[in-house]
């Protein structure tokens, strides 16, 4: 497993990818948006464990981080691929590429509960 102090500042770096990559996106904005707003949220609460490597020390969570980081790339992926100005491109997949954001919006979702349940364990684990 990666250094989690590495994991964190990796998951800054592809959420500051995603900031960016957000301003000049030429289709699904709306989706691009909502992504964006989640993992700028997503980061900024992270960057506060900087400060608790009790918490990065766990398994669980540095688990989780990977598993985020790796959901984080993904994400990056689809909204660059919304930068594409190809006409074709527009009209034959914007559901298709708006359906696939969606779910990696979820999938983050997901991984920061399980991130939330394994710090939340870590936590009651060390004070018994």
């Amino acid at each position: 497993m990666a250094d989690p102090v590495s994991s964190v500042k990796h998951i800054t770096e592809i959420a500051l990818k995603i900031k960016h990559a957000v301003e000049t996106v030429q289709r699904n904005k709306e989706d691009c948006l909502k992504i964006r707003r989640r993992v700028m949220r997503v980061s900024d609460i992270l960057s506060l464990l900087h400060e608790t490597q009790n918490i990065l020390s766990s398994p669980a969570v540095r688990a989780a981080l990977e598993d985020l980081a790796e959901t984080l790339h993904h994400a990056h992926t689809l909204v660059v691929s919304c930068q594409e100005k190809n006409v074709v491109c527009l009209f034959c997949a914007a559901t298709t590429l708006s359906n696939k954001l969606r779910r990696v919006n979820d999938q983050i979702t997901d991984q920061v509960m399980v991130g939330i349940l394994a710090t939340t364990v870590h936590e009651i684990a060390n004070t018994m």
